[in-house]
């Protein structure tokens, strides 16, 4: 029996082991990753659901469709990458309700505060201009604003309201 007993404890003892000491769970850090999303980009429709993200200033917050209209100097931001070969597009539309009223126009557009273009409209109508974009009037891997100045607006008889053109969609294409 003292074989046996002799045994089962050497046995026993051979299966105990030492816990190991406990440690707190390393510090939590972000990947490492070429850059944090941005709520917006380098070209925007009216229509799309983050729109309002490059507005700055006098464009309307409501969308009437795939448009919104604008004020006397409606302001947009935009983050470029690169600042190579690109163009300034934009889709607007001269409303012939307040053309009646204002007559021919004429919208400034600007990129970080300097003239690009000045475009006459003596009709009303759906427009389109693109134009390319000089890179030393540009900024890359930062924010751009575009201003899009009209000289005359409608303003309504009744509450005042300011009307200057429709803008459908804007931004920066290669």
């Amino acid at each position: 029996m003292r074989p046996f007993f002799l045994s089962f404890l050497l046995l026993i003892l051979t299966g105990c082991a030492n816990i190991p000491d406990s440690y707190a769970p390393p510090v939590q850090r972000k990947p490492l990753s070429p850059a944090e999303p941005r709520p917006f980009g380098h070209f925007v429709n009216m229509n799309d659901p983050n729109a309002e993200a490059y507005f700055i200033k006098d464009i309307a917050t409501v969308a009437e469709g795939p448009w919104r209209w604008t004020g006397k100097r409606p302001e947009l931001k935009f983050f470029l990458e690169t600042v190579e070969s690109l163009k300034f597009s934009l889709d607007y539309t001269i409303a012939e309700a307040t053309f009646k009223s204002t007559g021919p126009v004429t919208i400034s557009v600007f990129l970080n505060g300097k003239l690009l273009e000045k475009l006459r409209h003596a009709t009303h109508g759906e427009q389109h201009f693109e134009k390319p974009a000089p890179p030393p009037l540009l900024r890359r891997n930062e924010v751009n604003q575009v201003a899009l100045e009209i000289d005359k607006v409608w303003v309504s008889p009744t509450d005042g309201a300011q009307l200057g053109f429709i803008l459908t969609r804007a931004g920066f294409v290669q």
